[in-house]
């Protein structure tokens, strides 16, 4: 099926297991939000920090972890991180204050910088002519470990009491997270002669052909230290004061003396490269790249944010117990096993650009209509809307990532990991403004950033490739 060798399955099963193993560790809190507020004397905003910090180091970890995977390979890196992901999640679990739950959920965010590992793993095994279709099942079938997570470990945790039953289910997606390193590291090695092909050095200098793109590449570094320093202002507010204001100033201004930093290093490194002229086959335009990143921080943003809520929303908008919540809460982050690689299928078919605008407007209206949920709506038509919603905007995902190869394939890697950081960009940024608002009005929030995307798809250009690229 799909043409795939018996080497190409071996690999990409193991190593979406492997992505799907972080992604049930990275959002294992989700559905004990309320259980951790009971046992431990949390208040809700305080559980909104925790789901914050969940995805804040995300952002730095993939620069780290992206330079990690171009020198030691990936087999090494993603067996080692999913050692990491077992010692926080056993940390996680014995945690038994405020202070504990912040540094593992910060620690957790590295976890999710695993998604481009795959990346570099599934590109070096497969010939780009497949590399689409592999990749988008390693994407949705490893983002499916969200979706089972919130469903299977509130199951483990009722056969225990409330205080031990969270800490049991938790500990023992750490304990899958160690198993598997074992397997992938035993059973998965990195291709041959390969290593160099694929670089993804994410956050590095993107070279451009213009100085224009120039000028857009830097303004577009600034929400990447932008959201990080989010982070840090919201630690230093009432009524966590984590950090002091003086250490969180100090801390602020050197986000803005690492943008300085980088934007520095893109100026002199393109520069020189702009005084020749560059060859037709290597111009493209850093605002198409642009365009695509503000769509990935909108579908995979929201859904990283909305998962992480959405049981917590369920649980007390229509009074559910903990494992009811967390299995219908399963629903909005369910279709990634075929929502995603359909975006990407449906995009091969009938055009790109047509595709992006079908997805992002669906997403737009479902989740407006999302955000009209309350006690009285019927729980079916409440998770039915969801289901739609999260079908859209997943398969945005797949649509997404099916046009970047096609902006400039050289620089893909690099291109796909900046796309890849405004995704967490955007998960920090939904879920600080959750902590402001209700349910109801961060669900529009999501419907107009929506409306914003859809505008700038205007912007981006038809796309030739073999079957037609409208």
């Amino acid at each position: 099926m799909l043409g795939f060798s018996k080497t190409q399955w071996n690999t990409l099963h193991l190593t979406w297991v492997a992505f799907f193993l972080t992604f049930v560790a990275w959002f294992n809190m989700a559905p004990f939000n309320t259980t951790i507020m009971n046992t431990l004397g949390l208040s809700s905003a305080k559980i909104n920090v925790l789901m914050i910090c969940n995805v804040a180091l995300t952002i730095p970890a993939r620069i780290i972890i992206g330079f990690w995977v171009d020198k030691y390979g990936p087999q090494k890196v993603f067996s080692g991180l999913l050692v990491f992901s077992s010692l926080v999640c056993f940390g996680f679990a014995l945690a038994q204050n405020f202070k504990t739950l912040l540094i593992t959920r910060l620690l957790m965010g590295i976890v999710g910088g695993g998604f481009v590992v795959g990346i570099k793993m599934i590109a070096e095994w497969f010939p780009p002519q497949k590399m689409g279709t592999a990749q988008g099942i390693y994407a949705g079938w490893g983002n499916f470990g969200s979706a089972f997570a919130a469903f299977s470990l509130p199951l483990i945790a009722i056969l225990f009491s409330e205080e031990s039953g969270w800490r049991v289910a938790t500990g023992l997606s750490g304990l899958a997270c160690l198993i598997w390193a074992g397997v992938y590291y035993r059973f998965c090695p990195d291709a041959p002669v390969k290593g160099r092909n694929f670089p993804v050095d994410l956050h590095g200098v993107i070279e451009v052909t213009s100085r224009r793109d120039l000028i857009l590449q830097i303004l577009f570094l600034f929400p990447v230290y932008g959201a990080v320093s989010l982070l840090i202002w919201k630690l230093s507010r009432h009524p966590f004061l984590m950090i002091s204001n003086s250490f969180s100033i100090a801390l602020i201004l050197g986000m803005v003396f690492l943008f300085f930093l980088n934007a520095l290093r893109c100026w002199k490194i393109n520069i020189p490269r702009l005084q020749h002229p560059t060859l037709e086959e290597n111009k493209y335009e850093f605002s198409q790249i642009a365009i695509l990143s503000l769509v990935y921080s909108l579908t995979f943003g929201s859904e990283l944010a909305v998962v992480s809520m959405f049981p917590q929303f369920l649980e007390t908008t229509f009074s559910l117990s903990v494992g009811i919540a967390g299995m219908l809460g399963a629903s909005y982050a369910f279709m990634n096993l075929v929502a995603r690689p359909g975006g990407g299928w449906i995009s091969d078919r009938f055009g790109r650009r047509r595709t992006l605008f079908i997805m992002i407007f669906g997403g737009m209206l479902s989740h407006w209509l999302m955000g009209e949920i309350d006690s009285s709506w019927q729980l079916t038509n409440a998770i039915t809307l969801a289901v739609v919603g999260s079908i859209f905007l997943k398969a945005g995902n797949g649509a997404c990532f099916a046009v970047i190869p096609l902006i400039s394939k050289p620089l893909t890697g690099k291109l796909a990991g900046l796309a890849g950081a405004y995704g967490s960009v955007g998960a920090v940024i939904f879920l600080t403004l959750f902590s402001f608002m209700t349910p109801q009005m961060f669900f529009k929030v999501i419907a107009g950033y929506a409306f914003l995307v859809f505008l700038f798809l205007f912007f981006l250009k038809p796309f030739s490739t073999h079957r037609g690229g409208k």
